[in-house]
């Protein structure tokens, strides 16, 4: 019987790159020069409906089975990755959200002082807003991208550690210009913070859950 692998190597972490986010850097780049040309910062809405949602779901979840049959024609040990349920799961995913969108939040209000972006919004305003494809969509979405930022980046030797996260913010930054360049840059302060977090917590998902909550609610202080 051949030995599992609980290692990836570079190559593995550029083709699993190409399978998660190749053709999303692509269309994001290609949006980033669509703003450029039309003289925006960033898009005039960016709110996605639930055909929007539908589509990301079938994206990921067919992404994800290609993703998996080469982890597993590599014979690669998904025991590595931990996906335990405890008492802190929830707490720790709360933590991660005051953490991660509290640092975002004073980032914005540092390089925009006089804006209030506080908007506070009624239940009945936010009822037609969470739909099902767009809470599944978030929480797919979740799972998604810290599988393989905070899951498969940290199985890399511990020598190429600290390139590979490099590496893995520059990606998280070029699949985030369809939004602009500040957004872009404060989603790559979010996944920085993520990764410190990781450094320190091995549980993947707090974070995951983390994540799908700014998906549907916005990069900040949850107010």
């Amino acid at each position: 019987m051949m030995m599992k692998k609980t290692t990836l190597n570079l190559i593995d972490i550029l083709l699993l790159t190409l399978i998660f986010f190749g053709s999303s850097i692509y269309a994001s780049l290609e949006q980033y020069l669509s703003l450029q040309q039309a003289g925006l910062e960033s898009p005039t809405d960016l709110n996605l409906n639930s055909e929007d949602n539908y589509s990301l779901l079938v994206f990921e979840l067919f992404s994800l089975c290609i993703a998996f049959a080469y982890l597993w024609w590599r014979h690669f040990d998904f025991k590595q990755l931990n996906f335990s349920i405890n008492k802190l799961t929830l707490p720790l995913a709360l933590l991660f959200i005051l953490l991660a969108g509290g640092i975002d939040h004073l980032f914005y209000m540092l390089i925009f002082p006089t804006e209030n972006n506080v908007d506070v919004s009624s239940y009945a305003e936010l009822q037609p807003y969470l739909s099902f494809s767009l809470i599944a969509a978030a929480i797919l979405n979740g799972f998604y991208e810290e599988l393989y930022f905070l899951g498969l980046m940290f199985t890399v030797p511990k020598k190429w550690l600290p390139y590979v996260i490099i590496f893995g913010l520059v990606i998280r930054f070029l699949f985030h210009t369809y939004q602009g360049l500040f957004a872009a840059t404060t989603v790559t302060l979010f996944g920085l913070i993520f990764v410190l977090l990781r450094l320190r917590f091995s549980t993947l998902l707090p974070f995951m859950l983390a994540h799908a909550f700014f998906d549907v609610f916005g990069l900040g202080l949850p107010f």
